[in-house]
């Protein structure tokens, strides 16, 4: 779903009169009261970045096919014309305010391009817009009187027509409590909330690169838990000469910065992006597979093969430095496949991929991509879950 609207967003912008729009905007006002996840992205800064291509072609690789579409029909570049974006999603809602494109060509590209999502239509309404995928109501949007364009999902729908009417004429409103918390004097500044702890970070681009963060936990337990997995990280980064970084303690707060210079610079790229979703270099999913009755409860050794087999493809140095974190993670890894495939009926062939495919990394991280759409979204937020700890 966030893979679309975020497709949706950078095809349909309308120019906008602010590079990134700062509290007082209007469009903020739609953004969701909670944010367990937020982001704020000054693209116009961050194309001046000399690793700048590196990191959107490889983070836009699974889109690359319809923004390419966008180019060629419309004479417009989504990515390298954009100035801004913004990002929040919270209670189930996501929100997305963007900004930057030229109005003449945006307004135009709908006509000529069709749609590059299978079974997508749009519902005009003047400045407004519905948006239908596989018949169902998807999103909503509106063009506001800034210029700015802002895309809502809430519970995976659309807004009722009349009720969002209502709602972009209202206008007021300022934005949430928790965009104060976002760094505003850097190109991205991210937030991630959940129960165990709130994130808070920004990127400094150029060279050197820096990485800020600052993790606040509830309790000491966690706030340990937190800066052992922070050190690991960065223990496994210096390592890999990716940089130097620096952990700051205090009570039950972390502050963080994470440096790279010159040739580091590369491979701290490589290190992020390595972390990718899979299907966006093989989107493809497994074929011919077996479809004979089996037990999810055949999930958890083929996860501990896979991981396995991970660890011992990477150099001794880099295996030294996993090694402790991955049989940290691996029991929630373990729960968070067998529980998805529990509670969302997964298929037998979806379950006989992931168990035949355990010593075949790449064949097994396509394997989520039998799934459904909406089966394989409950598993990413498992698996993401497990990961991340929270």
């Amino acid at each position: 779903m966030r893979s679309r609207l975020l497709l949706l967003a950078a095809i349909f912008t309308i120019g906008c009169k602010r590079s990134t729009p700062d509290s007082s905007s209007a469009a903020l006002r739609f953004l969701p009261a909670t944010a367990e996840t937020a982001l704020r992205a000054d693209v116009a800064r961050a194309r001046t970045w000399s690793g700048w291509k590196k990191a959107s072609d490889a983070a836009l690789r699974g889109i690359a096919a319809p923004l390419a579409a966008v180019k060629k029909a419309c004479d417009l570049d989504p990515i390298a014309d954009a100035s801004s974006v913004v990002f929040a999603r919270g209670g189930g809602d996501i929100t997305f305010v963007i900004a930057g494109l030229p109005r003449d060509k945006t307004a135009a590209c709908p006509a000529k391009l069709g749609s590059p999502i299978p079974d997508l239509t749009f519902v005009p309404d003047g400045e407004l817009f519905g948006i239908m995928v596989e018949g169902k109501s998807f999103a909503s949007g509106a063009i506001l009187s800034t210029g700015e364009l802002v895309l809502v999902s809430r519970k995976g729908q659309g807004v009722d027509p009349a009720a969002w009417r209502t709602e972009v004429t209202s206008g007021g409103g300022v934005a949430p409590a928790w965009w104060a918390e976002l760094d505003q004097t850097q190109p991205f500044a991210v937030r991630v909330e959940s129960k165990e702890r709130t994130i808070t970070g920004s990127a400094e681009l150029g060279d050197p690169l820096v990485l800020r963060a600052k993790v606040v936990s509830p309790t000491a337990e966690l706030a340990a838990t937190d800066q052992a997995r922070a050190k690991a990280i960065v223990e496994f980064l210096t390592k890999a000469e990716a940089g130097t970084g620096r952990l700051e303690p205090k009570g039950t707060t972390l502050f963080a910065d994470f440096t790279a210079k010159g040739s580091e610079i590369d491979k701290l790229l490589a290190a992020g992006l390595s972390t990718l979703g899979a299907d966006q270099h093989t989107p493809e999913a497994p074929t011919g597979l077996d479809t004979s009755p089996i037990e999810c409860s055949t999930l958890a050794p083929a996860v501990a093969t896979y991981m396995k087999t991970s660890i011992e493809s990477m150099p001794a140095d880099q295996q030294a430095q996993m090694q402790p974190m991955i049989e940290k993670l691996m029991p929630a890894l373990q729960k968070a496949y067998v529980d998805s495939c529990t509670t969302g009926a997964w298929p037998p062939a979806a379950i006989h991929c992931h168990v035949d495919s355990a010593s075949n990394v790449p064949r097994f991280e396509k394997c989520r991509l039998v799934l459904s759409a909406e089966q394989r979204t409950k598993f990413d937020d498992l698996v993401k879950a497990a990961l991340t700890g929270s």
